[in-house]
């Protein structure tokens, strides 16, 4: 089991954050190597991830449920997928809340998350995760706050 707690710091008022991690294809394109390939008829969603551990290359296809509160600005996504080698499946949930922070002004995300990986090659994706989480946690708050730049501009 992969368990991952995060806390993300941003320079925008919390609506301006909320608005854009409420839409997927956003936060899609905040993740380096992730595409959101289509929403289905009964509203869940079809992504694609393409993670690196060390010199092996896994793409995920996996599909997703977001479920949003808008009142409490927190949102859970529930997925489940496979690498497309067929060797691992993985089934993870995760949990964000959005709340505002005074000093500095902007916006805190809480994150918590947990992912069950099986099969041959979920050894390999557990141990590596750290680090893919680390860089992809760094990359995807970078490219948010970006966003929330041009949405304040």
């Amino acid at each position: 089991m992969i368990e991952v707690s995060k806390q993300l710091a941003l320079p925008a008022a919390p609506q301006i954050v909320w608005d854009l991690l409420s839409n997927p294809g956003t936060v899609c394109e905040c993740v380096p190597g992730a595409t959101l390939e289509r929403q289905r008829e009964d509203g869940t969603y079809d992504a694609a991830l393409i993670v690196r551990f060390s010199s092996l290359k896994v793409t995920f296809r996996a599909n997703f449920t977001l479920e949003l509160d808008a009142a409490a600005m927190a949102g859970t996504v529930t997925s489940k997928g496979k690498d497309t080698r067929g060797g691992m499946r993985v089934h993870a949930t995760m949990r964000f809340k959005v709340v505002e922070m005074t000093t500095p002004p902007g916006s805190s995300i809480f994150i918590d998350a947990n992912a069950k990986v099986t099969g041959r090659l979920a050894t390999v994706v557990e141990s590596g995760a750290a680090l893919v989480i680390e860089y992809l946690t760094k990359a995807f708050s970078e490219r948010l706050a970006s966003r929330c730049a041009g949405a304040i501009e």
